[in-house]
């Protein structure tokens, strides 16, 4: 059981709908993690910005930031 619910797209405000939206159509679905940011409109704003900066960077080459974010994930314990 979850300990908190994400915001459903019936329950969200037009902000997380239309952030809802674009993740439908650039990835195909919405991660739990958005649908939880939802219920602090302000935070699911600045969550999307940095990650749009972050993927729009060109100073690190691909390889090496797939390689960091796979050291980060095994260093914080992260199952997969």
């Amino acid at each position: 059981m979850e300990r908190v619910q994400g915001v459903g797209a019936g329950e969200a405000g037009w902000v997380a709908k239309a952030v809802y939206r674009a993740l439908k159509k650039k990835i195909g679905l919405v991660p739990k993690g958005v649908t939880l940011q939802a219920h602090h409109t302000p935070m699911l704003i600045a969550a999307s910005w940095m990650n749009a900066l972050t993927a729009s960077a060109r100073t690190v080459p691909a390889k090496l930031l797939e390689l960091a974010q796979l050291k980060t994930a095994m260093m914080a314990g992260c199952p997969f």
